[in-house]
C-alpha cells in the first residue's frame, strides 16, 4: 500500500477512469479532474464497440493512392478540411510516411500486443461498477459493398488472423441470416466473434468513475492548465485561481492533452480525428448487433437510446464548426444499409486523439518522471482504457509490465 502516493489523473473519459481506478487499487490516493462529467465527452458518442480486433489502423498502405480524392470528401469517409491540412503539413507528412507497409505491420503488432489484454483489463473494473449488465455479447459484423473491397480486405483480415482475432467469413446469405432488416447489397462480410459493446457507454465510464468516488476516490470538476516542477518527484499542476502538488500527473485528456502548458512537457504531434453520430431514436430493435460499414467507415450500433450510426473521419482540429455535410454522409450511408431507418434524432461530434502511427503514447514524459502520458487511443480508446489504466499503474510503480511499453513511449517522436 502506498497511502502517501498523491496521484493527479486528467480526464475522466474511459482512459482516465479506468487508470485512476488501477492506481487507486495499488494504494495510490487519487484524485481525477475533468471539467465535465465523468464518460460525458469523447467517451459518450463513440459506436460503443469493444473492438478487441481494431489493430489494423488508419493509415494504411492503401490511402495513400486515395488522398487526393479524399481532400473535397463530402462522400468519403475520410474528409480533409483544405484550410486545416495547411496548417497540419508537418502532421500529415508524418502520418503519411506511417503509411508504408514496414509501419503499417509494427503498429498492427503494437496494437495487437494491448487488445489481446484489453478485455481481461477491462471486465474486472466494469464487475467492480456493477456495469456488466450494459455488456451485450453477440459479436461485432463487418460488411463490404462489393467484391473488389471484399477481395482487398482478405489481406487485413491475415493480418488480424495473425495476431489471434477469431473471424468468421460470411456470404451474402449468412448476412441476411444474421440481421434480416440489412438491404440485400453486401457482397460479403466477416463476423468478429469476440467482438462486444456496451449498451450506453456514457453510462459505463459514469459508473467506473462513481466506483472510483465510493472507495474513496476524489473527482474534482475543474481544469488543468499547467504542470511544472516541484522537485524531483512531485509537480505543480496549476488550475485556474488554484495550484496542487502531486507526487504523479497523469494526462489522459485525449484530444486536449497537448493542450496542458507547461516545462514538463514534450512537444507531441497529437492532433485529432473529429468522429460524428446520428441517431435514429426509434430504431435500435432493427439490428442485434453492432455492423460495421467498412466501405462507409461508419457502425450502426443498437443501443439503449436508439441506433447510432457513427464513424467516419474529419481531420479540421478541434475548433472548427460541426460541418452537416458529413452528418448527412453518415445518414444517407446508413439509410441504404438499413432501408427501414425512421426519422432521424439527435447528432453529436467527438474528437479522438490521434498521433501520426496510429499507436497512443503511454508512458513517462522525458522533461520530468512523475509526469506519465495516457492519450492518444484513436478509435479504440473504449477498448483500450483498462489496459492502459493498468500499464500506467505499473509504469508509475516499477513494476514488470504485462506490455511490454516501448512502442507507446514518447520517446519515439523526440529524436
Amino acid at each position: 500500500m502506498k497511502p502517501n502516493v498523491y496521484t493527479l489523473v486528467i480526464g475522466a473519459g474511459m482512459v482516465g477512469s479506468c487508470c485512476a481506478l488501477y492506481l487507486q487499487q495499488a494504494g495510490h490516493d487519487v484524485t481525477l479532474i475533468d471539467p465535465h462529467p465523468p464518460g460525458s465527452q469523447t467517451s459518450s458518442g463513440n459506436a460503443a464497440t469493444f473492438a478487441t480486433y481494431a489493430c489494423i489502423p488508419v493509415n494504411h498502405p492503401k490511402l495513400l493512392k486515395s488522398l487526393p480524392a479524399l481532400m473535397s470528401g463530402s462522400e468519403r469517409p475520410l474528409s480533409v478540411s483544405p484550410g486545416y491540412a495547411l496548417n497540419m503539413l508537418p502532421w500529415l507528412f508524418t502520418f503519411l510516411r506511417h503509411c508504408r507497409r514496414e509501419h503499417v505491420d509494427h503498429t498492427i503488432r503494437a496494437l495487437g500486443a494491448l487488445l489481446r489484454h484489453a478485455e481481461a483489463a477491462s471486465l474486472p473494473l466494469f464487475q467492480a461498477a456493477g456495469a456488466t449488465d450494459l455488456i451485450r455479447r453477440n459479436g461485432t459484423l463487418y460488411l463490404y459493398s462489393d467484391t473488389p473491397s471484399l477481395a482487398a480486405a482478405q489481406n487485413d483480415m491475415d493480418r488480424r488472423r495473425d495476431q489471434g482475432v477469431p473471424i468468421s467469413e460470411l456470404k451474402t446469405d449468412d448476412l441476411q441470416a444474421l440481421e434480416p432488416a440489412l438491404a440485400p447489397v453486401f457482397a460479403g462480410g466477416i463476423l468478429y466473434h469476440d467482438g462486444f459493446h456496451l449498451h450506453d457507454p456514457q453510462k459505463a465510464v459514469s459508473q467506473l468513475a462513481n466506483r472510483f468516488a465510493e472507495d474513496g476516490g476524489e473527482i474534482v470538476c475543474d481544469r488543468v492548465q499547467s504542470i511544472e516542477p516541484a522537485g524531483l518527484d512531485q509537480v505543480r499542476v496549476g488550475m485556474p485561481g488554484n495550484s496542487r502538488v502531486f507526487n504523479n500527473a497523469v494526462i489522459a485528456a485525449g484530444a486536449w492533452s497537448t493542450r496542458i502548458e507547461g516545462s514538463v512537457m514534450d512537444r507531441l504531434p497529437l492532433d485529432t480525428e473529429r468522429g460524428y453520430h446520428v441517431m435514429f431514436p426509434d430504431d435500435a430493435p432493427l439490428l442485434t448487433r453492432p455492423v460495421g460499414l467498412a466501405d462507409a467507415g461508419l457502425y450502426l450500433s443498437p443501443l439503449g437510446g436508439g441506433l447510432r450510426a457513427a464513424g467516419t473521419v474529419e481531420l479540421a482540429g478541434l475548433d472548427a464548426k460541426p460541418n452537416p455535410r458529413r452528418l448527412d454522409y453518415i445518414e444517407n450511408a446508413a439509410r441504404r444499409a438499413l432501408p427501414a431507418l425512421s426519422r432521424r434524432g439527435d447528432t453529436w461530434l467527438g474528437f479522438r486523439p490521434t498521433l501520426p502511427d496510429s499507436l497512443p503514447v503511454i508512458g513517462r514524459s522525458s522533461k520530468h518522471p512523475s509526469v506519465i502520458y495516457a492519450f492518444g487511443h484513436h478509435h479504440i480508446g473504449l477498448t483500450l482504457g483498462g489496459i492502459t489504466g493498468k500499464l500506467v499503474q505499473q509504469i508509475i510503480d516499477r513494476e514488470d509490465p504485462i506490455v511490454d511499453p516501448t512502442p507507446y513511449a514518447a520517446q519515439r517522436f523526440l529524436s
